[in-house]
């Protein structure tokens, strides 16, 4: 992995997220064919901007594929299950925040009628 910093709200070229990946550009177009969360940017010229979250994503899908040992196959499962398991989590947190809201909501009619009475 390259040492460029970069902050949440950066877009990269594809030359530059190749470099930040250590990577060709071809092979960063193969993975856009393969891994379908892998979503650049793209300009009415087609030229191609890479976010942050992007660049992490194939930061993960480079690790997978060369320090892990994942076959594109594999990895792509991985990242399916893994995506699951995390909206799964997510839709308990959001779950847990909506009761909250309605906790809140309810007090708060509570209050009201009080004072209206």
């Amino acid at each position: 992995m390259s040492n460029i910093d970069y902050d949440d709200n950066s877009f990269f070229t594809i030359s530059k997220t190749a470099k930040i990946i250590g990577v060709q550009s071809h092979v960063l177009r193969f993975w856009e064919k393969k891994f379908n969360d892998i979503n650049p940017k793209k300009s009415l010229s087609g030229r191609r901007y890479y976010s942050s979250r992007d660049i992490n994503f194939l930061l993960m899908i480079k690790k997978l594929l060369y320090e892990d040992g994942f076959t594109i196959k594999g990895a792509i499962n991985f990242l399916d299950k893994n995506n699951n398991h995390q909206a799964g989590k997510m839709d308990v947190t959001v779950k847990k925040k909506i009761n909250y809201i309605i906790t809140l909501l309810q007090q708060a009619s509570k209050i009201i009628n009080k004072n209206l009475d």
